[in-house]
């Protein structure tokens, strides 16, 4: 490198060893081959990152073994140039995914480098195993106290096969300087040790407990081990938030805390108790649905407990049939998946963001008794086709309508196993418009569709059930090959003559127990959903037969289609040909979309 234009190598080195933690992994190993300056920059480095897969790959067992010896030198190495030299460690991240057999052969490797770290006054520590089995508890990494006992630990982050001895019960085990912990997937040997190691770290501020487990040797096969039952967190003054997953009962006490996410395990009842919490902020629940139902009581109590609540947040969990959330300080709410309600009222003058997930067939009637000028609103649905009628209701009910100016959507297929199928609100799930629409029809600004999974053949019913009882003034479309959503695009859809069909012939058909699809699929033309649109505009209702005396079907009214692709810069789509031209070079990592604008 020419010294008179490396001005950068001149940089003290605490600014060069920020440069390199700004970069990409990669990228930060190729500065070691600059110049001896760099090289020197990069072995000083104080984050330390080391993986097996980058040195040990697929191969014979010979060869494989002389690469698991290569990867054990250099990381030895690497530390020892930290320790001889004096240097310290800011966050050392240890990642191995080697078989069981591999990984009982390096632990003692492990143990003297998590020791040298600790050594080197390690701030952060990250260690990462293969996912924990329940039938191999005694192929695990035992992790004793004496290997990451530092004072300087502030961040301790364990993951997978690692197995916390009954060391950790002893009193003298202490974590005076941690600030963070996460334990996800490890075993413990007794039920007691992660709460015993929590009370012992005065300073902690976050902590994360993921599906960590217990250890019986009593237990036969896979019940020596089981997931841990309880968690109780008392005395913290510090603590600002908690993540807990997979533990039955929880309580914590933490006057002081911030943030809670719990998610429960589905296949068991639950029981969390943070009633103390008086300071909470914001709060994510999930799948407390066996055994625990939310009613009106329960939210109403929610607000009068926690008077700074701002963030709710509830997934997959068991709802009453009508909910009324009422609260003056709540900014922003999120249901997702919540099964059972019917109805929902919410009484939150200073919310900005409002997001409803749901997979399911029965929408529940959504409304604002009073909301911000502000608010946000999302709405996402993944639906079967045939109940696609009932968008338009749920539209009609969203109060008020001028809120919800945006709705996503994913289309799952359908195969009607039994009659049970054909309710009395949809008596020909064949064809939608056996309904009355109801009136006026309303509309919303934009409709997005994440993914169509359906049968080709069923192109054409689907879009006339999407568009059933309202109508949006733009249709996006995801263009990404892998949400089926580029073949709805090239839809297959009936000829005009397909319409020349008055209603009674359907049930004329019916009766004669020929399927409407098989006879649909006659009439069937390979078209593009673009050209359909253009087709149906210059037919101006021609071939309507769905028509009211006070209504008319979607396409009636239809004038103008304007389409745009983000494909290109949100390029204008001029025709017919320069839209096939844009979906053919599509891959499946492409993230563009198509809009088609209704007037």
């Amino acid at each position: 490198m020419d010294e008179k234009m490396d001005e950068i190598s001149g940089l003290p080195e605490t600014l060069l060893h920020d440069i390199l933690s700004r970069l990409p992994k990669k990228d930060a190993i190729k500065t070691s081959v600059l110049s001896k300056t760099w090289r020197e920059i990069f072995d000083t480095f104080p984050i330390l990152s080391i993986c097996d897969r980058e040195s040990i790959r697929r191969s014979s067992k010979r060869k494989k073994d002389q690469q698991i010896k290569t990867f054990l030198d250099y990381g030895k190495q690497r530390l020892l140039r930290f320790s001889e030299q004096g240097l310290a460690i800011k966050e050392f991240k240890l990642k191995l995914s080697l078989t069981c057999y591999d990984l009982q052969l390096i632990y003692p490797d492990v143990d003297q480098w998590l020791k040298l770290a600790s050594e080197c006054d390690v701030q952060t520590l990250k260690l990462c195993l293969p996912t924990l089995k329940k039938d191999d508890p005694c192929l695990c990494y035992i992790l004793h106290p004496g290997v990451i006992e530092a004072r300087s630990l502030n961040k301790l982050v364990l993951k997978g096969r690692i197995r916390f001895d009954k060391e950790f019960l002893n009193p003298s085990v202490k974590f005076s300087s941690l600030c963070v912990l996460s334990l996800s997937y490890v075993l413990f040997d007794d039920e007691g040790a992660i709460e015993h190691v929590i009370s012992h770290c005065p300073l902690i501020e976050h902590i994360t407990s993921k599906w960590c487990y217990v250890y019986n040797p009593q237990g036969a096969g896979d019940m020596q081990i089981s997931l841990m039952k309880s968690v109780s967190m008392h005395g913290l003054q510090k603590l600002k938030g908690v993540d807990i997953q997979g533990v039955q009962n929880v309580y914590i006490d933490a006057p002081n805390i911030e943030k809670i996410y719990y998610g429960a395990d589905s296949y068991e009842p639950s029981k969390m108790n943070f009633d103390s919490c008086g300071n909470l902020r914001a709060l994510t629940l999930m799948n407390m649905k066996i055994e625990f139902l939310f009613t009106d009581i329960w939210f109403l109590h929610l607000s009068s407990k926690f008077p700074f609540l701002e963030s709710l947040e509830l997934v997959e969990c068991s709802m009453y049939e009508n909910i009324n959330i009422s609260s003056s300080q709540l900014k922003a709410l999120v249901l997702s998946n919540c099964s059972t309600m019917d109805k929902l009222e919410i009484d939150t003058p200073n919310l900005l963001s409002f997001r409803y997930y749901y997979a399911g067939d029965d929408l529940p009637s959504i409304s604002f008794l009073s909301c911000s000028n502000r608010l946000d609103v999302n709405v996402r649905f993944n639906m079967i086709h045939p109940r696609l009628y009932q968008l338009g209701k749920f539209v009609k009910q969203f109060k008020p309508q001028k809120l919800l100016t945006s709705l996503s959507l994913s289309i799952r297929p359908c195969i009607p196993s039994d009659e049970s199928f054909y309710d009395h609100e949809y008596y020909f799930w064949e064809d939608p418009y056996s309904l009355p629409p109801t009136l006026p029809v309303p509309s919303i600004k934009n409709l997005v569709i994440r993914s169509v999974r359906e049968d080709k053949s069923k192109y054409s019913l689907l879009v006339n059930r999407l568009f059933y009882g309202w109508c949006p003034e733009t249709i996006s479309l995801s263009l990404n090959p892998s949400h089926c959503t580029k073949a709805f695009i090239e839809v297959q859809h009936c000829l005009p003559s397909f319409y020349l069909f008055p209603p009674c012939a359907f049930h004329q058909f019916r009766v004669l127990s020929v399927e409407l699809p098989t006879l649909i699929c006659y009439f069937f033309k390979q078209q593009f959903f673009y050209w359909w649109l253009l087709e149906t505009k210059k037919a101006k209702g021609k071939f309507c037969s769905y028509c009211y005396p006070k209504s008319k079907c979607w396409f009636h009214g239809l004038k103008d289609v304007k389409v745009t692709s983000s494909v290109k810069n949100d390029v204008n789509v001029v025709d017919f040909v320069h839209l096939k031209s844009l979906l053919c070079g599509l891959s499946s990592s492409d993230n563009a979309n198509i809009s088609f604008r209704l007037k």
